[in-house]
């Protein structure tokens, strides 16, 4: 691989590194010079700090190294990959080998891995429309079912590349699976990974392999593709894919005009990335014995403010009062749809069985960004009441859209519409 072609040399991770070329220049005019220590006498601190900066930004090399040895493998470096996970499988290749590398690497996609990559899937309409398939192949694959899921992933890999380049999939002989400024995107991500994927695999073949061949798998030319390593690597094609359509989202297949990036808003960056770090490393679920509000029913002033259940019960009264409008407000949406038609969309789904009261029964915290708050809806049917229990998914956003951490601020609670399936597509209750 080339210089031109390393990742180290995307925009970004160039533009980090010269800052702290530039950084390092002044610390070398400073020590050159007594007289400046006793003028600033603090820039001391300031320079150690930042030894400790760069430091820990050795790590921007990972995606080099991580393609180098197992990219000829069908794994490849991605923005959403766990950089710890990256660095230590890229240890045990050179200490141990590739084989017992690849085993950990496949290992490292399980249930919490998917949760979290699955979640992602909500912030871009294509990949969003698959969420339920998705949970179909991770049912298949946590409970060891391969066979099941790695066809399904990826039938759902092809698609998605299909709806998102709007021009071919994955598997096409002419797919362009680059952006710029992107690690997954880069040409010895996604665009590699795809020439190996789809090699011609002409003769039936009863050995076990160790790399999803589209073509030998769907055609049934593979006889014994169905194992974890083949299946993880599935996954790991899919969530890079995402991130690929997320660079595609902002604007990225294309260079942008350079943009100047001052020490301020650099250090800050570091900090906003150091405190989501910090902030999902210190979330814990909460018990729900010990939420002492639960059950709950009444006044939602009584409920703490930026919680799930005060979304739930929020968005739960609004349903009561057929406040449609703002119904459509707190929906999670996975495309850009007038906020008049939101309204029409809540009115036409929400609007055919209408509660005339609820309660919250317990609250369920699944991960940083996502609680299930469990409650119990009463209807009034032909003069006698009904009651329905439902899951209510709900998921925390930053100002971007993207799942985020709930301790962090300015974000909101959006609820998932599918939770109340069973209930505003039922033709009675």
């Amino acid at each position: 691989m080339s210089k031109s072609k390393k990742i180290i040399d995307n925009p970004t991770s160039a533009e980090l590194l010269k800052q702290f070329a530039a950084f390092e220049s002044l610390e070398a005019l400073y020590k050159a010079f007594p007289f400046a220590r006793r003028i600033f006498p603090k820039m001391e601190d300031a320079f150690n700090e930042f030894n400790k900066i760069k430091k820990q930004a050795e790590i921007l090399g990972a995606p080099d190294q991580f393609n180098e040895r197992f990219a000829n493998l069908g794994w490849i470096a991605y923005e959403s990959m766990n950089i710890e996970v990256m660095q230590k499988a890229i240890n045990i290749c050179d200490a141990e080998g590739k084989e017992p590398a690849e085993q950990y690497l496949a290992d490292s996609y399980g249930e919490e891995e998917l949760k979290w990559g699955i979640l992602r899937f909500n912030g871009n309409r294509h990949f969003g429309k698959r969420v339920r398939l998705a949970e179909l192949a991770r049912e298949d694959y946590l409970a060891g079912r391969y066979h099941a899921c790695v066809p399904l992933l990826l039938s759902l890999l092809d698609g998605l590349v299909n709806d998102v380049s709007k021009h071919v999939g994955f598997f096409a002989e002419n797919v362009d699976l680059t952006a710029w400024d992107c690690i997954a995107a880069h040409e010895s991500g996604l665009q590699t990974l795809a020439s190996i994927l789809t090699k011609g695999r002409n003769k039936t073949n009863e050995d076990a392999i160790s790399i999803p061949y589209r073509n030998g798998i769907l055609h049934g030319r593979e006889l014994a593709f169905d194992n974890k390593v083949v299946a993880a690597k599935c996954w790991a094609a899919l969530f890079a894919a995402r991130d690929w359509a997320g660079a595609l989202d902002d604007g990225k297949k294309e260079p942008k005009p350079k943009e100047e990036v001052s020490w301020k808003q650099l250090f800050k960056q570091i900090s906003e990335t150091n405190l989501l770090k910090k902030s999902i490393e210190e979330w814990k679920p909460r018990v729900s014995e010990n939420i002492p509000y639960l059950p709950f029913e009444g006044d939602l002033s009584h409920l703490p403010e930026n919680t799930p259940e005060h979304a739930v019960a929020a968005f739960l009264d609004h349903w009561c009062n057929k406040r449609f409008g703002l119904i459509a407000e707190a929906l999670l949406y996975f495309t850009d749809t007038p906020k008049g038609k939101k309204a029409g969309m809540a009115r036409q789904d929400f609007g055919n069985h209408i509660p005339v009261s609820f309660k919250l029964l317990d609250i369920d915290d699944q991960a940083a960004a996502v609680s299930h708050v469990i409650a119990e809806l009463c209807f009034e049917v032909d003069g006698q009441q009904k009651f329905k229990e439902v899951s209510v998914h709900a998921i925390y956003q930053d100002l971007e859209n993207n799942p985020s951490v709930r301790s962090m601020p300015n974000g909101h609670w959006r609820i998932v519409q599918n939770s109340f399936s069973d209930i505003i597509h039922a033709p009675s209750l």
